[in-house]
This record gives C-alpha cells, structure tokens and sequence, in this order.
C-alpha cells in the first residue's frame, strides 16, 4: 500500500449537551463547508449554529497565512512565494480569476476545532443564505522531489493529454465566504474566536473593536495527484466539452482498476483546462502512478466509450444519463455533459501512447543551445559558455521568437519566466538601445516574462551568481 504516515485527522464541532458536551468529527473536505462560519447542524433532533472558533493560547492572529493562488491552474503559493506576480507553475500572471476571486490572500486560518450554539428557530435570511452555500476552491502544490511529466499522443503523433504527476502533493481547499454575500472571507473576533458581526451584539462583555474582515478558512492534504491538461483548440462548447471529458476520465479509471466512487476524486481547476485527479481513499490506491504506462490510456478510452454507450448503445440515453455520466455528485454540471461531444477524442485515444517528457543530457542541451544562437554575436556565446561553465542551469531554448510580444530574447527559462538579454557593443547605438526599450517593453506588458539584461561592459560575471539565485 503507497499510504503516506498516519491516518489524516478530521475537524471537529463542539456540540454542547448539558455540562459536558460531544464532539463531531468531519472529514477536512467536508468540514471545510458543513463546520463552515454561521452554517446549522442538525444533531439529535435539535439546531445548532457554528458561532466561535477555538482560540489558542498564543492568539490567532500570528496563526494567519498570506497565500497566493493561480487563477488559469490554481497553484498555490505560500510563504515567500506568495510575492510572486507570475504562477510558478504556468506562469500566468497572478489576478482575480473568472468569479471575481482574488489571487492574494493576506489572511487565510488553517481550520480548527469550531464551536456550536443551539438554535430554536432559523430566520428566512438563514435559511436563503443556506440554499446559496459557500464558495470553495481547490489547489495544489507539487513536491518538489516527486514531480513526473509525459505526454499521451494519437497513433499519428497528434498530442492529446498532457500529463503531470505529482506522488505525495499538497492539496489545499478555501473556503471563501458564502455564496449569496457580497463579502470575501468571514470577519473574525481574534480575542474571542467569534465569526461575524451578529455574534458581537449578542455578547455584552466583548469590547467595542470590529472583527477583522476578508478571513478564509482553510484545510490541506496529501495525497498522489494526475493533473491532466487536454491539448485542443477550444470552442463554443469547450465548457461543455471539458466537462464532460472530466467525468468521463474519472469513470473509465474507477472502471478499469477497480477503484469505489469514494476512492478517486476530480475537479476542474482556475479556467477549466486543468483536471485535478486525486486519490481520495486513505493511504491512496496507487493508481494514478498506473497511468504513466505506455498503453494505459488505451484501455481508459475503450472504457469510456462503453460507459457512454457508444459500444452499446442505449436509446433512452440522449445526451447523459445516470447509467453513464450522470452522478448526485456532478449534479451542477448535469446542463453541460453530453457524451457526443467526446466520441471523436475518445476513439483517438484508443490508438494512443503515453511517453515521458525526459530531459536530454546537459552535455547534448549545450550543443543545441550552441547552435541556437546569433552567430554573428560573440558575447552571447560567451554568456552561455560562462552559464555551461559555471554548472548553471542552463536556458530551456534561444533566439526564441514569443509571439504575442513580438520578441526574440537571447535565451530564456520557461518555468522560472525569465528572459535574458545580451547587449554586446553593436547595443551602444542610441538607435539600437531606443529599439531595445520598445522590445522589452512588449515583453514586460504582454508576456509573463521578466526582463534580465546582460551588457558587454559591466561586470555582468556578478550579474550571473544573482541569476543563479533565480533559476535554481
């Protein structure tokens, strides 16, 4: 079994029950929404409402978290990488996603032990804002040591799906405030633990100072994760599409190996691109490492395609039906999911292979590196000889053309966002240096890449040992 230590621990509810009291235990995704602040429990045939928040010793003030998350993958960054600007992953810039959701969080409160009151009656305001529910979304990291990446690609090379692997990730779950509010986040009393303004005029011995506002809770996991990105020009129905592709992988893998409903889990992630699979069972099932196999895809497909009644088919079925897509759990995307809108990709993939996306010999890079560059520039070669030389991590490609910038760095690193510039002395020419500004410019405005300026008379040797900070 690929179990990864002990048994995750849940979140509990204090239910107060005459001088003692009991508590509750939820899993942390569940608690993250049913402990969630001011919602109601039903337990024994009586109402209580989430009101408090435990509140250690040291106050709950230095237990907050500035994060930041991707709105096109939903990376998370913490610590100092939530100063980022670009996703360290996709590198798209870090800004409210499609919902309004802010990227940066200054106050995000891992969630703990929650405190319940008794409620006779629930107002209508209470019961409306019940029916909307909370706004939760989903993230991930990768450990930095455990990260494998392969393409799946049709049997004329066309490529499909591409894979990302990640064995014993991070994943994190934010709740962001209820659905029907205006508000981000929750306010918070950090003396008292109570959540929300009501709760402060029912407590005569609280001070006069408001609660902190834009609070979001938060709980992590670990867990083997498959991020699968499908490579295709979208549509009109690309909603629709993705959608459906989604529940379609996740039914076929459930399928082939075996796996309950509860076992294998998935989400579609920031704009929609990004399907997160994730092994929900404890101590994970050990699937997901399967689908790295070269043929494994081939076996899914041909699964889907029976599932969704192309194999055998079912009149009654017209777009989705229970017996195929249809599920309590994807009950808000049931307008989106058709089985026809997938038929022609899944046949695809019954002919595919899935490879590994390994990283050629430093030795051979160099070489191609070499080649790549502006012949008629010396001092670009002695950049690259110097990083070569140095046992830098070298450039992912140069004189690479980024289209939407109209520019031709000398060198650049895709994963860190990073493109350098090497002015030898033809960049003295105020004419030159004017286009040269215009260049960069482009680049800072309409790309995701960061400007990294070489010149041929300063100490750019220094200049190397900062970028190696950078790129490691």
């Amino acid at each position: 079994m690929p179990g990864y230590n002990f048994p995750r621990l849940p979140v509990r509810a204090y239910i107060p029950a005459g001088d003692k009291g009991e508590f509750v235990s939820r899993p942390r995704v569940v608690a993250l929404r049913e402990f969630a602040p001011s919602n109601f429990l039903y337990y024994e045939g009586s109402k209580f409402e989430v009101y408090k928040t435990r509140v250690p010793a040291g106050g709950i003030d230095r237990d907050y978290q500035r994060v930041s998350v991707c709105p096109n993958c939903g990376y998370f960054h913490d610590g100092d990488n939530s100063l980022r600007d670009t996703c360290e992953n996709c590198r798209s810039r870090l800004v409210s996603d499609r919902n309004g959701n802010p990227a940066k969080l200054n106050r995000v409160l891992e969630m703990g032990t929650m405190i319940t009151r008794r409620r006779e009656r629930i107002t209508c305001d209470e019961e409306e804002r019940l029916k909307y529910g909370y706004n939760l979304t989903t993230h991930f990291r990768y450990d930095a040591q455990n990260r494998e990446t392969a393409t799946v690609a049709a049997a004329d090379g066309t490529p499909l799906l591409k894979l990302t692997y990640g064995e014993t990730a991070k994943l994190w779950w934010i709740n962001r405030g209820s659905k029907r509010n205006q508000e981000r986040g929750f306010k918070l009393d950090g003396k008292t633990g109570l959540w929300g303004e009501g709760n402060r005029q029912t407590n005569s011995a609280i001070d006069s100072s408001l609660p902190t506002p834009e609070v979001h809770l938060l709980v992590q996991d670990t867990s083997n994760i498959l991020v699968v990105e499908p490579m295709i020009a979208l549509n009109e129905t690309a909603e629709a599409f993705l959608a459906t592709l989604q529940f379609a992988l996740e039914r076929s893998i459930q399928a082939v190996y075996k796996l309950e409903d509860d076992e294998l889990c998935s989400e579609r992630l920031g704009q929609g691109r990004h399907f997160l699979f994730w092994e929900a069972a404890e101590g994970g099932a050990g699937v997901l490492s399967q689908l790295l196999k070269p043929q494994a895809f081939q076996a899914i497909a041909q699964a889907a395609l029976d599932i969704c009644h192309f194999i055998h088919p079912k009149q009654s079925c017209s777009q989705a039906c229970y017996e195929c897509l249809l599920s309590y759990r994807n009950q808000f995307d049931h307008p989106l999911l058709n089985r026809h809108l997938i038929r022609s990709w899944l046949e695809q993939l019954t002919g595919s292979t899935v490879s590994y996306d390994r990283p050629i010999p430093r030795d051979a890079h160099y070489q191609q590196l070499c080649a790549q560059v502006d012949r008629h520039s010396l001092f670009e070669q002695q950049v690259l000889d110097a990083i070569y030389q140095r046992g830098l991590k070298l450039p992912d490609a140069a004189q690479a053309l980024i289209a939407e910038a109209n520019c031709k760095p000398d060198f650049l690193y895709r994963s860190q966002g990073i493109a350098i510039f090497c002015d030898g002395s033809a960049h003295d020419h105020s004419d030159q240096q004017q286009r040269d500004r215009i260049d960069r410019d482009n680049l800072t405005y309409h790309s995701n890449y960061s400007v990294f300026v070489l010149r041929h008379d300063e100490n750019w040797q220094e200049k190397l040992d900062f970028l190696a900070t950078l790129i490691d």
